[in-house]
Formats: structure tokens, C-alpha cells, sequence
């Protein structure tokens, strides 16, 4: 028989037994380490979600961190944990980086200097003197494998202090945490990687640069296939140059003053396009361990657009778009030698293709389709001289510096002129000026707005321009409404790509016709928005303008068409973002171009004034952007939506001619401009 006090020691011990058989039996629970990361308030987390039978003590071990660190960033755990309890874990701080690029030195100073040579690169330069391309790079900011040139003249440091690796992790990132005065210049240039490289991995940069405090992801430095195979077998690379000329004020093609050209020779054309093909991986495992309802319903979305018509598709469009063109031209008996390159949307495959020395010899390029390869090409079509013509691409950068560049798509700025003619000849209306609350946008808009203030001047108009600008925020219209005149016509000028925005300017707008006269001024985009009646624009008159736009009851549209479904048995149906159909595009811009050297031999860049072939779709307009530049389409065309459910081209009124006369003392800019705002009206 036991007494009291051992039945007392006795069960405090079996006590202590079960305690310990369950905490054996919870850590037994395997802790799969979450993936998802986020930074807050300038701290990098794993976001882990607690499951069923996971221990504070098992979740540490899981994640290499004491239990009183995640104590700290988690205080209620102290109490307990909850199932589906979301705990924040710091992220391991070896590849938090602290260091301060903005104090590293600028180039200059002492050292040796290396002028390159034709055929020299980066990575043979560094292996020359002993040095890392890194060490090459933080001495001469901006300097990368892809900008470097021949004569260009490089400060070669003369001792380097071999500094410890960065610490990348699995991912291969690591975390840098931004310094005051600190740019992503300098800390691109300290790291060894480009600008957009960095920038490609921190979306929510933005057009803007980082901020005090931020933390921001740094990937590793990517060398090229070459380069590894270098560096593994101790060998130098001998890789193709493709930097081009310096910046040259004015170019006059002096390589096409011969005018006998043999017109039997073969052409060769080589087609950068990115289809891509492969196959979908299962959506199982798209979303294996995705716990969010939100982004499992995200991916879901995704994927079935994907499935329903595949991002290769629009391409495949293009390439038969193409297909017909080139048939076109060998049937009037051209000589042509066409090679189809995929560039799968990829750096590194565009730079091994170009490694192919044929290309050198060629005689016209038509693509890529994306700015990061694009740069590439560009710098290999301009250092060969060979014509390059982009299909999207409206940036002006670089049209700057290569003057065999064509660009087919008109640029903003150009955009922008155009429909500030428009605007301007409206003077005697009231114009309410709408845009979002995007801050990136500001200067987007500061530039828009100008444009049109000097449009005013060219009219002289003898009254007040009345000129408001409304914010529009979604849940709010009475902004809008109180920006409207009862007493003239309204003019509302929404520039944007944003189809919630434009959206509620509409459906605002359309309930408001019985009290107010007005048009709408839109964008190239508007006539893709799903979520819009089309009934709203034509009841508001609305302008839209596009270099592209089709109208399927064209006779010439149909006509192309019936002949795409004939040798397809399909009809080209995809669009981009602003209405430009895929297929009939590849056609059009094939056939200009091969047509051009048809009848010019590679001298069409200088035959372009008298040049107009008949196209599906056109016409052209190529305008050289400066004496050492390129050359931009500038033809774009306005249409109105009118109320009997048809759309209408019509052409934008000329300037008025120029008088002169003796301005007032006191009103040297003769502007009169009334921008009222909408609370006063």
C-alpha cells in the first residue's frame, strides 16, 4: 500500500513523464520552411503560417533562430500558439548588406589605364591584369560587359583589397539597406550588377530610385555562358563586340554612294522573335504550397488565360503575318534568305545568337520585340550597319544614337504633340484636364500640360483659356461634375491606360449629358477596355488616336483577311494593349521593308521621302530624329466615335499662320489663362 505523500510523488512523476511523451510526440511534426518573404519597416521576414502540431521550439530549429528571437517580433506567442497563427521570422542577417556605396571613391586617382581594343572584353581584360570584373567595374562607374567599346580608356586599379563574398542566399539575392545620398548608380556599380538588373528585382521601385532606409533586393551578378566556360577552363573570351560607334552628330550613309547594285542578288533577313514555346507546367503544382485563397485564386486566373490563348500565340500571328508578305515578294521575284531566330525572351539567347558571325553580313533586322533585348541588337545592327526595325518599342533613347533604327510604334512625346494640336484648336471650350493620383506620373502630365499651353499661343485666342484639373479618385465623382460649364462645350481631355479610371470618367460623364455638352479625348488603349459600353463613347463623342487601328469593314482589311484564312485556315485575332493586330502587323512592316530593298538596295534609307508602298494598314511616315539618329514613324490617325453607332477619321486643323506684331510692355508671354478651380466654378 502506497502512502499519501509517495501517491503524491508518485503521480507528479507520471506527470512529468506525459509532459515530456508530448512534447516528443509535437516536435516530432516536421516544419516546412515558408518561401514567402516580406520587408517590413526596413527588416526582411519569412512569413510562417502555424499548422497543426508545429511547437515554437520545432518552428526554431526549423528556421535556424532562437525561440526568444521570435518571441520578440512575436510577442503573443508567449501564451501560446494558434493554428493558422501568422509568425514573423527574421531572415537569416548574413546577406543583409550595411555597407555605404555612396562614400566608395569615384574614378580617377591613381592606377594604371588600359585602352580597349576591337574584340577585347571585360572579362579578358580583368583576367589580363589579375583583377575580378568587379574590381574593373567600381573603378570605372558605368562600365559593364555590354557598353564596353573600342578606344574606350579604363582606370585599372593598381592594388585590390580582396574583401569578403557577399553572402547570397538560396534565391541569390541578398538584402541591401539603403544609405542616405546613396543612388541605385552607386550601388549597382558596388555590386557588379546593372541598373536593371536591380530594378528588375524590386518592382515597386517604379520609375523612382530607392529611399532612405529601404531595403531592396541585390541579385547576384550573372555572368554570360562564355564567360562561365572561361572561367572554368582558364581560357580567355573572345566574344563579339557589341557596343557600335560613339555618338556621332551627323551620319550620311556614305556606304550606300554606290548606286549599282546587283538586283539579283539574295537578301538576307533575320527575324528576332520571341515565341517561346513550352510546355504549361500543372496548375497542382503552380500552387502547391500556396495558402493564400487570394493568390491561389490570382494563378488560377493565369493560368486558364493562359491555357485559353498562350503569350506565344500573338507571335505565331506575327511570324504567319510575315509569312504571307515574304511570299508575296518572292513570287515578283526577290532573292531572299530568311532565318527565324526565338529568342525566348532572353538576354543570354540573344547575345549567343549574335554570336554567329554570318549575321555580321546581313542586310535588314526586324525585332526583338522587348527593350532588354532590343538594346542588345541595336548596338550589333548599328556597329555591322544593318537596318533594325522595332515593332513596339516608342522610347526615344535609343533612335538617339543609332541611325539605322527604325521605330515603327510613335513615341509618346510624339503622342503627345499631336493630340495637343487637337486640344489647342478647342481653345474657345471648357477644358478639364483628368489623371489619377499616381505620383510617378506627375511629370508625365507637367509635359502633356505644357505642350498644350504652347498650343494656345500658336491660336491667339482673344479670350481666356479656361483650363481645370481634376484628380479623379474612383469612389468620388462630384469633382468631375463640378469641373463641367453649363455654358459652353466641355472638353474632357483623360489621358491614361488605366481602364478603371477611364471607366468611371465614362459612366460619369454619360449620366451628365442631359445638363452638359461634352467630348471625351481618350487614349489608344480605350477601345481594348471589356468593362466599358460602347454605346457610352459613341454618346460622348469620343476621340481616341492610334497608328494602327483596324476597321474590319475595310475592304482592304477584309480582303487580307479572306487570304489569311485561306493559307491558315484561321483569322488573326490578337491585339496588343492598344488595338494592333498581330497578324496583320507581321505583314506590313515585312512587306515595306523587303519591298524597300526590292527596288533600293540597302540605299532605301535614303529614299524614304519618295517611298510609299500600298499596305494593308498604313500608311508610314518615317522621320529621322536627328542627323546622327534614327528614324520614327509619325503617322498617327484621330478617330470620333459618333452617335449613329459609327467611327470617323478626320484629320487634325492645321496651325493658324504666324502674325507679328508688338506685344504690351507688361504681358510679354501674351498668355491669358484662366485655371479655375472646380470648387469656384
Amino acid at each position: 500500500m502506497i502512502s499519501y505523500p509517495n501517491r503524491r510523488l508518485l503521480l507528479a512523476f507520471l506527470g512529468l513523464l506525459l509532459l515530456q511523451l508530448s512534447l516528443v510526440a509535437q516536435e516530432s511534426v516536421p516544419v516546412k520552411r515558408s518561401n514567402n518573404k516580406v520587408i517590413l519597416e526596413g527588416t526582411v521576414y519569412y512569413i510562417h503560417v502555424v499548422k497543426p502540431g508545429e511547437t515554437l521550439c520545432a518552428i526554431s530549429k526549423a528556421y535556424h533562430i532562437s525561440q526568444k528571437e521570435i518571441a520578440i517580433e512575436n510577442p503573443g506567442v508567449i501564451s501560446g500558439l494558434q493554428i493558422g497563427q501568422a509568425l514573423k521570422i527574421p531572415v537569416d542577417p548574413k546577406p543583409l548588406e550595411e555597407v555605404d556605396t555612396s562614400e566608395l571613391p569615384e574614378p580617377g586617382g591613381t592606377g594604371r589605364y588600359h585602352t580597349v581594343m576591337p574584340g577585347e572584353t571585360l572579362y579578358g581584360i580583368a583576367r589580363n591584369y589579375k583583377l575580378r570584373e568587379k574590381d574593373i567595374k567600381q573603378a570605372n562607374r558605368g562600365v559593364s560587359a555590354a557598353s564596353l567599346k573600342p578606344g574606350q580608356r579604363l582606370r585599372i586599379p593598381e592594388e585590390v583589397v580582396v574583401e569578403e563574398d557577399h553572402a547570397y542566399n538560396e534565391e541569390g539575392l541578398l538584402y541591401h539597406k539603403v544609405k542616405r545620398k546613396e543612388t541605385l548608380y552607386s550601388i549597382a556599380g558596388y555590386y557588379g550588377v546593372t541598373i536593371e538588373e536591380i530594378r528588375a528585382v524590386n518592382p515597386e521601385l517604379g520609375w523612382g530610385g530607392p529611399k532612405n532606409g529601404q531595403m531592396i533586393r541585390i541579385p547576384a551578378p550573372q555572368l554570360s555562358d562564355q564567360d562561365q566556360a572561361g572561367e572554368d577552363m582558364g581560357i580567355e573570351d573572345d566574344s563579339v563586340n557589341l557596343t557600335g560607334y560613339e555618338e556621332i552628330d551627323d551620319y550620311h550613309y556614305e556606304e550606300f554612294d554606290d548606286r549599282h547594285e546587283n538586283i539579283r542578288r539574295t537578301y538576307h533577313v533575320a527575324f528576332f522573335i520571341p515565341f517561346d514555346f513550352r510546355e504549361m507546367e500543372p496548375l497542382d503544382s503552380l500552387l502547391k504550397d500556396i495558402t493564400s485563397e487570394n493568390r491561389r485564386n490570382r494563378i488560377i486566373e493565369r493560368y486558364m488565360m493562359e491555357a485559353k490563348i498562350p503569350q506565344s500565340v500573338q507571335f505565331l500571328e506575327f511570324f504567319q503575318g510575315t509569312l504571307l508578305a515574304i511570299d508575296a515578294m518572292r513570287q515578283s521575284g526577290m532573292k531572299l534568305d530568311v532565318r527565324y531566330k526565338d529568342t525566348r525572351r532572353s538576354e543570354a539567347r540573344i547575345r549567343s545568337i549574335l554570336q554567329d558571325d554570318e549575321f555580321e553580313d546581313f542586310d535588314l533586322f526586324i525585332g526583338p520585340f522587348y527593350p532588354y533585348t532590343l538594346e542588345l541588337v541595336s548596338a550589333f545592327a548599328r556597329e555591322h550597319r544593318i537596318p533594325l526595325v522595332t515593332p513596339f518599342h516608342n522610347d526615344l533613347e535609343l533612335l538617339k544614337s543609332n541611325p539605322y533604327l527604325f521605330q515603327l510604334s510613335p513615341s509618346l512625346e510624339r503622342e503627345y504633340r499631336e493630340v495637343a494640336k487637337l486640344v489647342a484648336s478647342k481653345h474657345m471650350y471648357n477644358i478639364v484636364y483628368v489623371r489619377n493620383e499616381d505620383s510617378l506620373d506627375i511629370e508625365r502630365h507637367e509635359y502633356f500640360k505644357q505642350l498644350i499651353f504652347d498650343g494656345f499661343d500658336d491660336y491667339h485666342p482673344s479670350d481666356p483659356v479656361v483650363f481645370k484639373e481634376v484628380v479623379q479618385k474612383l469612389d468620388r465623382a462630384a469633382e468631375l461634375i463640378y469641373s463641367l460649364s453649363p455654358d459652353k462645350k466641355n472638353l474632357v481631355l483623360v489621358p491614361t491606360a488605366d481602364e478603371a479610371l477611364a471607366s468611371s470618367v465614362v459612366s460619369t460623364l454619360f449620366y451628365q449629358l442631359d445638363h452638359y455638352d461634352i467630348e471625351v479625348i481618350g487614349a489608344p488603349y480605350w477601345t481594348e477596355f471589356s468593362s466599358i459600353e460602347l454605346r457610352y463613347f459613341h454618346k460622348l463623342n469620343l476621340v481616341f488616336y492610334n497608328s494602327f487601328w483596324v476597321d474590319y469593314h475595310d475592304p482592304d482589311i477584309e480582303a487580307f483577311m479572306a487570304k489569311y484564312r485561306n493559307y491558315f485556315y484561321n483569322q488573326p485575332a490578337i491585339t496588343s494593349q492598344k488595338g494592333i493586330n498581330y497578324g496583320i502587323l507581321g505583314h506590313d512592316m515585312t512587306l515595306y521593308f523587303l519591298n524597300a530593298l526590292r527596288v533600293y538596295g540597302r540605299r532605301f534609307i535614303l529614299s524614304l521621302d519618295e517611298y510609299q508602298p500600298s499596305l494593308v494598314q498604313g500608311p508610314y511616315t518615317f522621320r529621322r530624329m536627328s542627323g546622327g539618329g534614327g528614324y520614327e514613324n509619325s503617322h498617327i490617325s484621330f478617330y470620333r466615335f459618333l452617335p449613329d453607332m459609327s467611327i470617323q477619321e478626320f484629320e487634325v486643323p492645321p496651325l493658324p499662320e504666324k502674325n507679328y506684331f508688338f506685344r504690351p510692355v507688361d504681358d510679354p508671354m501674351r498668355r491669358r489663362y484662366l485655371d479655375k478651380d472646380y470648387e469656384n466654378d
